[in-house]
């Protein structure tokens, strides 16, 4: 396969990034309370920068209404050159982290497969798009699978389609609403709206697209993407949906998740997905598509390693109601339930579930031994080993029926207390309801 030249490599989206992160690195941004994203008063200055700027904003236009800047802000967090940190007691505020020098170093081309790394492996598509479920996984590689295969250029219209591929995209794709220009700012294929179907749901929230135009650099990235780097073996958030809670992108995968594929494709996606390439840079099977030299390099992948030590939890209930819980790295998370359990002096007679990403019945979830979702289970996770950082904020929900939520944050890991303890409470405020109200009783 011939290099490509380098007018065909989508380097815009680089450009873009490197705008925002200095906007970011010259300003205090603070992030909002409940979605923690950005405030809206720096919103319109950072979308001047962009080559793909929103329209129609307003001063009350938040984050997820700026699409572009929506999506560069989860590639920089997801693929951690930027973090919310916690300064006082005011709002978390975005900074550049270290990992931003070592990103700077990289080539325009490196640069590109670090984001597009980032956004295949890292960034939970579900979220991303506002949903319980990562669903957009599931149909891709159908997608990918007639595309890759079609000359660049050719437009295949979604509305009244009258080809094969034109119904399966109209099938595949109903529901991707931005996810058509994600994949069009990393290059794969240019959309064209459809702005009837958009005035129909008069929403400014939500993208439609009438038509796909497979550009020559998608024809080249596609049938890789579908096979080498399939999205159902190297996306955490995906894997985890399907009960995976330390997740390895790239390794081995039981189960294949490939929509409707010709019996070629399907072949070679089961004989990748089942070969263990998690030791392999992401950007490995591409780098014959460039001049020898322009693809060597990335970041390296976050790989969570057990921190040892003591973990000082402050689980709350209400702002009056609290306790500060202190347990041992090699204390697992059921240990961590327990606790909690015999602080707030409840019964421990009903399921549970710790949603890692602060957001009730996500699947970022560690749950009961005995829960029959296919989740996580908690008493094989040892807290040490799941990446928690200083101030980092999760939910425990105890018993389905009645939904006691719990906010948890981390309030301390102190790394030199090596000593295995028994977990205790360090520190309470306000008394515990009663679990169960007469009516309950009487039930």
């Amino acid at each position: 396969m011939n290099a490509m030249n380098n007018e065909e490599i989508p380097t815009n989206l680089v450009a873009d990034l490197d705008e925002f992160v200095s906007y970011i690195s010259g300003h205090v941004v603070q992030l909002t309370k409940t979605k923690e994203y950005i405030s809206r008063k720096h919103l319109p200055a950072i979308n001047e920068r962009m080559t793909v700027m929103a329209e129609d904003w307003t001063p009350y236009t938040e984050q997820d209404y700026y699409p572009f800047i929506h999506f560069i802000y989860h590639l920089a967090l997801s693929g951690r050159l930027l973090e919310k940190v916690s300064v006082k007691s005011g709002p978390l505020q975005l900074k550049e982290t270290e990992r931003m020098n070592l990103y700077r170093e990289l080539t325009d081309v490196e640069k590109y497969f670090f984001l597009l790394e980032t956004f295949w492996a890292d960034v939970n598509w579900a979220k991303l798009q506002d949903k319980q479920h990562n669903c957009i996984a599931i149909r891709l590689s159908e997608v990918f699978s007639a595309l890759g295969r079609e000359e660049p250029g050719r437009n295949w219209v979604m509305k009244n389609p009258k080809t094969d591929v034109g119904q399966m995209l109209a099938s595949c794709t109903y529901d991707w609403y931005y996810f058509h220009l994600y994949f069009e700012w990393l290059g794969l294929w240019i959309c064209e709206e459809d702005f009837e179907r958009k005035e129909k749901r008069d929403s400014k929230s939500v993208y439609y697209a009438n038509k796909i135009e497979v550009t020559q650099f998608g024809v080249h990235m596609m049938p890789i993407l579908l096979v080498s780097r399939n999205v159902s073996a190297w996306n955490i958030a995906f894997r985890r949906e399907n009960g995976e809670f330390n997740a390895i992108p790239g390794s081995e995968l039981e189960d294949i998740f490939g929509g409707v594929l010709s019996d070629e494709d399907f072949d070679r996606l089961v004989l990748n997905v089942e070969e263990d390439q998690s030791a392999q840079p992401f950007f490995q099977p591409f780098t014959d598509l460039f001049p020898q030299d322009e693809l060597i390099r990335t970041l390296p992948r976050n790989r969570k390693n057990f921190i040892d030590g003591s973990y000082t939890f402050k689980v709350s209930l209400t702002k009056g109601i609290w306790r500060k819980l202190t347990l041992s790295a090699k204390h697992t998370m059921d240990d961590l339930h327990q606790i909690i359990i015999k602080a707030f002096e409840f019964d421990d007679d009903h399921l549970y579930s710790f949603f890692m990403d602060g957001e009730k019945w996500s699947h970022d979830c560690i749950a009961s031994p005995n829960d029959d979702f296919g989740h996580a289970d908690a008493s094989k996770i040892q807290i040490g080993a799941i990446g928690l950082s200083n101030k980092q904020k999760f939910l425990y929900i105890y018993d389905y029926g009645d939904e006691w939520t719990f906010a948890i944050e981390v309030d301390g890991i102190n790394e030199n207390a090596k000593q295995i303890l028994n977990p205790y409470v360090q520190e309470a405020k306000g008394e515990a309801p009663e679990q169960y109200t007469d009516d309950d009783d009487c039930y």
